[in-house]
């Protein structure tokens, strides 16, 4: 890196920074890190952006102050502003059953979002270089990735950047020692039992010593699959998946394509729900499976927060939402807001008859008897449709194919277990308005 022209080429081929940028600089205090905010530093005032540093303390060493101090001293004595955050990596391991590694990556991650958000920065600067490329890329293989994960990183991911990239280890070793520039070492990454350690202290040696140049030809091949994958993924149109916030539904009528088409349609799912990480090619078989052959209502597990349900004529790729306390509310005149499902609105009016042919939800107010809540459903629930005919709640929900995962967020408008509407659905034939109708209320659904 003797000259820097290969990074700045690299910087505007891919636009990773452009004029009137903020950056935020991932700084852990180690060698990587501090070349990338020296080089950064270095240039933003010609290039005409700013930045910051950013260290996330994980907590996971008894030291890991020092390092904290380290930086904090680096930024203070070259006039550049800085965000610490301290995060509990042990403790978010245990509670979420997850290991210190992917832990420490989730709340690294949570930790350089919620700075960016406060200090207005719309890139995160990150340094990976070319080791860490080969690295991930085995890693993913050995996962058992297909050519999406042999793809390796990106050079930018939504405000995430990296600028080292194409840069080799060796180099910015050499960079650091003719700029003077100290850093701290950090021992935990001799603990082999950490899955990238093991890759970097044991397999890529062996590998270098009997391949000359691998490491190299490693990211070249993630290249070529990232060139392969994007052409696959163009002629992948995903307008006929059905996509909510927490929700991605994908038609069965698309797993009756090849593999290769229907591996980048779940792809592209999970895509839309921002949760591919550790989504590994057993997964995408599990859901395939469950498209093809199982049954109704049936679901499968993934990583993370993720299950995958078939319902209907859909495969419906779903992120857990933590459950909430059911809540009771009296009914009233205006919005009642349900968590994980929207805003029930209602009016009252004497004009409602163009309302009834659009076929919205009227009630006829004195229909609805006093004590009457917007609540979730119940067992006992019991529910006499518009037309005539009682059936049990859960019954009729059922005929109305909805899905299980969506039955208990429901408002219903219910007297003790009489259920006198379901929200966006249906209501009972108890409150329909008559020719004897005066007032009545508009019930308007909005959804989440």
């Amino acid at each position: 890196m003797e000259n820097l022209d290969t990074v700045i080429d690299f910087i505007i081929e891919h636009s990773l920074i452009q004029k009137g940028d903020r950056v935020g600089v991932a700084t852990s205090g180690g060698a990587d890190s501090m070349a990338l905010l020296h080089f950064l530093h270095s240039i933003h005032k010609e290039a005409g952006f700013e930045i910051m540093a950013v260290h996330v303390n994980h907590s996971i060493r008894a030291n890991s102050k020092k390092d904290a101090l380290f930086v904090a001293k680096y930024c203070r004595e070259n006039k550049i502003d800085l965000a610490v955050v301290t995060v509990d990596v042990p403790t978010y391991a245990r509670i979420h059953k997850m290991g210190v590694e992917q832990a420490a990556r989730v709340l690294r991650y949570q930790a350089l979002d919620s700075v960016a958000k406060k200090k207005k920065l719309n890139k995160i600067a990150l340094g990976h270089h070319q080791n860490d490329q080969a690295e991930t890329i085995l890693m993913h293989i050995f996962r058992g990735a297909g050519p999406s994960g042999a793809s390796g990183m990106l050079p930018t991911r939504d405000h995430y950047i990296r600028p080292f990239l194409e840069i080799a280890r060796p180099d910015i070793v050499e960079y650091n020692y003719r700029h003077k520039i100290s850093f701290v070492e950090d021992p935990s990454n001799k603990d082999d039992t950490y899955s990238r350690n093991f890759i970097r202290n044991q397999i890529m040696p062996l590998i270098e010593r009997e391949w000359r140049g691998a490491q190299k030809n490693i990211v070249d091949f993630g290249k070529n699959c990232q060139k392969d994958e994007n052409y696959m993924c163009s002629l992948v149109h995903r307008t006929a998946l059905n996509i909510s916030e927490n929700v991605v539904r994908i038609p069965l009528s698309l797993f009756h394509y090849h593999d290769a088409v229907v591996n980048r349609v779940i792809f592209g799912a999970l895509d839309e729900l921002g949760e591919r990480e550790n989504i590994e090619r057993k997964h995408i078989k599990m859901m395939t499976a469950l498209a093809r052959t199982g049954e109704n209502g049936a679901r499968v597990d993934l990583p993370k927060n993720l299950f995958a349900v078939r319902e209907y004529e859909y495969l419906a790729v779903v992120k857990r939402i933590p459950p909430s306390v059911a809540k009771v509310f009296s009914f009233k005149i205006g919005k009642t807001i349900f968590p994980e499902f929207g805003t029930v609105n209602v009016k009252k009016t004497i004009s409602f008859k163009d309302a009834v042919t659009r076929g919205e939800m009227v009630l006829d107010v004195d229909a609805v008897p006093k004590g009457a809540k917007w609540r979730t459903r119940r067992d006992a629930d019991q529910f006499s449709k518009f037309g005539g005919g009682t059936k049990p709640l859960n019954a009729y929900l059922i005929d109305k194919k909805i899905p299980n995962r969506l039955r208990d967020k429901i408002p219903v408008l219910a007297v003790g277990s009489e259920i006198l509407a379901i929200a966006g659905i249906e209501i009972a034939d108890k409150v329909r308005v008559g020719p004897r109708t005066l007032e009545a209320y508009i019930v308007e659904v909005i959804k989440d």
